[in-house]
């Protein structure tokens, strides 16, 4: 009450500061969650094969895939550079037997059907970008001279995490070959037989590519956790440099109780004077604290979350399409407040407990 502003900035910088830290939470669980459902909604194999950077794979790899037991179906893909109106893109070349079996496209128009006929899939975003439409024409420079013109006989639902720009070119492998059959195998999805054992496949697998380190296998659930492991590396980097700005927010909230209890001197002096006992005038310190601490998290918390659902609703076409808010973290971080201006408290309360009687009430 004797310095309100200075205890409003207090909590202000802590509001700040975890504000900050909830709507990073919101928005890292809301794209873990999505990243898992557009995973289960559109990763139909039970392994993929990919090479180390951008290193093709080679048809070997493929035949010995193709010869463990437990492999019912081998996809593949394949990517070449092309341009269009003078823009790069990559064009993807899949196998359009198995493909549905594999990634499970999801068409808006036409289907894998016109794909195996010799035309073009796009995406809805470069569709509309581009003013395409089933039965558009499309010429394609490719970076080995030569020219295709495909007909647009298919358009699927953009790819998660594409933005605006969209960015889904795909033709079938036969059509690929007849433009640019350098290129090699890229990416293997692999589809199990039923009832087969998954660990006995994996191990089948492991030995079969031994002798091509070049060459990652991964799992549905290796591949999750991969793509939320890039996630929560951004995240302990994010939250480091947040709980930098806690520390700082935190020696404030020192640095106004210990103010506080210099100006209060002679009122403490007339407490104790009074009867109260140094352990009350201690924890009237501590309490003080918490309040500060917990009423600077509740409104940055409170913000945090306002920051975070309306980020999750902009950033819905860069593939954050599940709302999640992680009530366990925001819990934790509401105690940790509390528990952070019960340290803070520690030096202010101990100096305001063991103020002198007589020489507090003198003061003027």
């Amino acid at each position: 009450m004797r310095n309100p502003r200075r205890t409003g900035v207090t909590a202000g910088a802590l509001m700040i500061s975890l504000s900050l830290v909830g709507a990073v939470a919101v928005l890292a669980a809301s794209l873990t969650t999505s990243v898992d459902r557009d995973v289960d909604n559109t990763f139909g194999a039970d392994y993929v094969l990919s090479g180390n950077g951008a290193t093709p794979i080679g048809h070997e790899v493929t035949d010995r895939v193709k010869a463990v037991p437990g492999i019912r179906a081998v996809t593949r893909q394949r990517y070449a550079v092309a341009h269009l109106n003078g823009f790069q893109l990559v064009v993807s070349g899949v196998d359009v037997a198995t493909v549905d079996q594999a990634v499970k496209p999801q068409y808006v128009a036409g289907t894998t059907v016109d794909v195996a006929a010799g035309k073009l899939m796009v995406d809805q975003t470069t569709a509309t970008a581009d003013h395409l439409s089933l039965g558009s024409q499309v010429e394609l420079h490719f970076l080995n001279g030569n020219v295709g013109t495909l007909t647009v006989g298919a358009i699927s639902k953009p790819p998660a995490g594409a933005g605006k720009d969209g960015g889904s070119w795909e033709v079938s492998l036969d059509t690929l070959n007849r433009f640019a059959p350098e290129v090699q195998d890229f990416t293997l999805y692999l589809n199990t037989a039923p009832g087969v054992d998954h660990a006995k496949v994996q191990a089948a697998l492991d030995s079969s590519l031994a002798s091509y380190p070049q060459v990652s296998v991964q799992s549905q659930a290796d591949y999750k956790k991969q793509v939320t492991g890039q996630v929560d590396t951004v995240l302990h980097l994010v939250y480091a440099l947040l709980g930098l700005a806690i520390v700082i927010a935190v020696l404030g909230v020192i640095n106004t109780l210990a103010l506080s209890v210099i100006e209060r001197t002679r009122e403490i002096g007339l407490l104790r004077a009074v009867g109260t006992s140094r352990a009350q005038i201690g924890r009237m310190v501590r309490l003080e604290s918490v309040l500060i601490a917990v009423h600077g998290a509740l409104l940055g918390l409170g913000l945090g979350l306002a920051w975070g659902i309306t980020g999750q609703k902009v950033l819905t076409l860069y593939g954050i399409t599940a709302l999640t808010i992680p009530w366990a973290t925001i819990l934790a971080v509401l105690i940790g407040a509390a528990l952070s201006g019960l340290a803070a408290a520690v030096l202010p309360a101990v100096k305001a407990a063991r103020t002198r009687v007589l020489t507090a009430i003198a003061t003027s």
